[in-house]
């Protein structure tokens, strides 16, 4: 199997992973900018009755210290990771080369997955430390959640090319 027609048949499925990747990024986007303004400005967004979302907003959980950077909104670094999820899904759309396709591809998984992984641990501590449910965060964890997968899929289908790659050169 050539390397072009390797790469022609993998084409559809990374196009079809980055479309999803670049708008999955976008709604996070969209979710984690909100949940930052509401903190920025100091206001509640709608949430469920029981008023979950502003009691994990006001608690210690709802921002982070950083080597030099005291108190910062989670939902910020959200947003700021989502926002280069998005930016790197669109280099993809644009950029033809597999090298540069692999690496940006690379970043994409490496990111959601520490996102899953952060996601998760928060809704943790929301439903045990907190005792609280904010639908945002939860829609934000299950975002990145899907983001994470579509990587996955595209990084199963990459594989199963390449090992039919080298049955079919044996």
């Amino acid at each position: 199997m050539s390397s072009a027609v390797s790469a022609t048949q993998s084409e559809p499925v990374r196009q079809i992973c980055t479309v999803i990747e670049a708008a999955l990024s976008f709604v996070g986007s969209g979710i984690a900018g909100t949940l930052w303004w509401a903190d920025k400005t100091r206001q509640d967004v709608p949430c469920s009755a029981d008023g979950g979302c502003e009691i994990v907003a006001a608690s210690k959980w709802s921002h982070v210290d950083l080597i030099f950077f005291h108190h910062v909104p989670v939902a910020l670094l959200g947003l700021l990771g989502y926002l280069f999820l998005l930016s790197t899904a669109m280099l993809r759309l644009g950029w033809e080369s597999e090298k540069a396709q692999k690496s940006l591809h690379g970043l994409i998984w490496l990111i959601t997955a520490g996102g899953v992984g952060y996601s998760w641990y928060l809704q943790w501590v929301a439903h045990f430390e907190i005792g609280a449910y904010c639908p945002w965060c939860r829609a934000s964890a299950i975002t990145m959640t899907v983001l994470f997968l579509t990587a996955t899929v595209e990084w199963a289908a990459q594989r199963r090319r390449y090992h039919r790659g080298i049955l079919a050169n044996e």
